[in-house]
């Protein structure tokens, strides 16, 4: 079975055994299941269909709260933040805008003894 015929299935199953429960502003969709199980610790089943690549970390704070269980109140998209709260950047690990560390030496020091490890 290939991913998409896999996630066409997931969508499927999503849309007839659950509830439709919100959208985030990245264009994630949430469900939750309608049927409580022992499997789940007698909770609700939280799903996530995601838009575009599959990657956990496109999923906001607030979202991944609900979907963890750690509260019940579903996320407002308009919700007021507070001015600390930065918006949401995905991992960029692994591409071509990720974090690249650049050694810098500093003269006034005595010794300077780290580097950065490269392989040979």
């Amino acid at each position: 079975m290939s991913l998409s015929y896999n996630s066409w299935i997931f969508k499927v199953y999503c849309h007839i055994f659950a509830k439709k429960v919100g959208k985030d502003n990245y264009g994630n969709t949430y469900f939750e299941n309608k049927t409580k199980s022992p499997k789940n610790n007698f909770r609700q089943r939280r799903l996530v269909i995601y838009s575009g690549s599959v990657e956990a970390s496109k999923i906001p704070q607030e979202w991944n709260a609900w979907l963890h269980h750690m509260t019940d109140e579903v996320p407002r998209n308009n919700a007021n933040k507070p001015s600390w709260v930065q918006d949401h950047v995905p991992n960029l690990t692994g591409t071509p805008y990720a974090y690249e560390y650049k050694d810098k030496k500093d003269s006034s020091k005595v010794k300077n003894i780290y580097s950065i490890w490269k392989p040979k």
